[in-house]
C-alpha cells in the first residue's frame, strides 16, 4: 500500500488521473442487482477507495440522495477534489493512511460496502482485517461489492514470486499502462473469491474485462463479488 500511495499521489497530482463518468460494470450492478433483484435503493454506502468520488456521486444521484456516501482514499490531494464537489458531503470523505483501520470513522452503520479495484492492494493479513472491519459496520442485510484482480491481470508484464504476504510484483515498462512496480494479491478462482469474503454471504460473482481487446496491453480481467450480511 505504501507503494500504491506513491503510485496514485503522483497520477492524481501530475497526470490527471479519475474517473470523469461511472464505470460501466457499476452502472449494471446499480440497475441490475441493486434496484431490480434486491429492490435496495437507500442506506449509507462506503465507498472504500472512492478516488475523486464519481461513484459515490453516481449513488447518490442515481437514487436522489437514498443512498447517502461515505469515503476513504490514501491520496491526500483528494481532500480539495471532495470539497469541491457540490453533490457529496465533504465531511463524510477521510484520507486514510495505507492499511490502517477505518473502524471508527463513521458513527453511522452502512448499508452498502463498494470496493471498486482498491481491495487487491492490500496484504493478506490487511485483507482479512478489513473484509471484519466492513462486517461489523454494516447494519444487518448490507450488501457488499467488490472487485478483485483475476490472476489473468496484467500477464503481458513481468511477475515476481507470490510473496508471503500474498502480493505479487507486476513490473512495468516506460511505454506501457504500469510504470516502475506495482504489488497485487490475485485471486485464482471463484471459490477463493467467495472464500475470501467470508462472513458475507454470496449472492452474486463473476468476472469482466476491461477494455476486452485481447491484443491490447491494457486489457485486465476481474472479478466481481456481491454479497450480504
Amino acid at each position: 500500500m505504501d507503494n500504491s500511495l506513491e503510485a496514485y499521489t503522483q497520477k492524481y497530482d501530475k497526470e490527471g488521473y479519475g474517473l470523469q463518468y461511472p464505470d460501466g460494470h457499476v452502472i449494471r450492478f446499480y440497475e441490475r442487482i441493486l434496484k431490480f433483484e434486491l429492490h435496495k435503493t437507500s442506506g449509507n454506502l462506503l465507498d472504500f477507495g472512492c478516488g475523486n468520488g464519481i461513484h459515490s456521486q453516481y449513488f447518490k444521484d442515481i437514487t436522489g440522495g437514498g443512498i447517502e456516501p461515505y469515503g476513504v482514499d490514501i491520496v491526500p490531494s483528494l481532500r480539495e477534489v471532495w470539497d469541491n464537489n457540490k453533490t457529496i458531503n465533504p465531511k463524510n470523505f477521510h484520507i486514510i493512511k495505507p492499511n490502517s483501520s477505518i473502524k471508527d470513522l463513521f458513527c453511522v452503520k452502512m448499508d452498502f460496502i463498494f470496493a471498486n479495484q482498491s481491495l487487491y492492494y492490500l496484504t493478506n493479513s490487511s485483507f482479512k482485517e478489513t473484509i471484519n472491519e466492513f462486517y461489523n459496520m454494516c447494519n444487518d442485510g448490507a450488501i457488499i461489492f467488490a472487485t478483485m484482480m483475476s490472476d489473468k491481470g496484467y500477464s503481458q508484464y513481468q511477475r515476481g514470486e507470490i510473496m508471503p504476504n500474498g502480493l505479487c510484483e507486476v513490473k512495468g515498462c516506460p511505454t506501457g499502462r504500469i510504470k516502475g512496480s506495482s504489488y497485487i494479491r490475485y485471486t485464482h478462482s471463484i471459490e477463493q473469491l467467495k472464500e475470501d469474503f467470508r462472513p458475507f454471504k454470496p449472492l452474486f460473482w463473476g468476472d469482466y474485462e476491461l477494455m476486452n481487446l485481447y491484443n491490447y496491453e491494457g486489457s485486465v480481467e476481474h472479478y466481481i463479488y456481491i454479497g450480504q450480511k
